[in-house]
């Protein structure tokens, strides 16, 4: 007996068995299926976080807008000067918030504003977000996040 499990230890033949083979790929495998959707979560979370911070930082340029202009505007070509730098052209500011459609709607006789975002991909279950001209973000069932 122990000379038989002394030529399995000591064998000349070199590579992988079969058997060893399907042991190492079914356990990738289960890794894999554990992992993924975990970052799909992830990836979810991350563009809702950005869509809140892209709409903050919207809300700051409005405010700016209407300390020069005593209103808040609805027109991304009027917000040009106070965007970053980086989303100035109107290539980007399609691509402002991505994955995310924007609408803004104010009031001039309240002097208000409103900028909604809701996902354009509908597949990865994004959130819909809201924010006033208070700088207060919400989700569609009016949660402050």
């Amino acid at each position: 007996m122990i000379k038989m499990f002394n030529n399995l230890l000591h064998r000349n033949d070199r590579g992988f068995t079969l058997l060893e083979l399907l042991v190492v790929s079914s356990i990738i495998g289960i890794l894999a299926a554990i992992a993924i959707p975990s970052l799909g979560g992830s990836r979810r979370s991350a563009l809702q976080a950005a869509c809140v911070k892209g709409l903050k930082s919207i809300c700051d340029s409005e405010e700016m807008f209407y300390r020069l202009n005593g209103r808040y505007t609805d027109n991304w070509s009027e917000l040009d000067d106070f965007l970053p730098s980086a989303y100035s052209s109107y290539a980007m500011k399609r691509y402002f918030i991505e994955s995310y459609s924007l609408q803004f709607s104010s009031d001039p006789s309240r002097q208000t504003f409103t900028v909604y975002a809701w996902p354009y991909y509908g597949k990865m279950r994004l959130g819909t977000f809201k924010i006033n001209d208070e700088g207060v973000v919400t989700t569609e069932t009016n949660r402050p996040v």
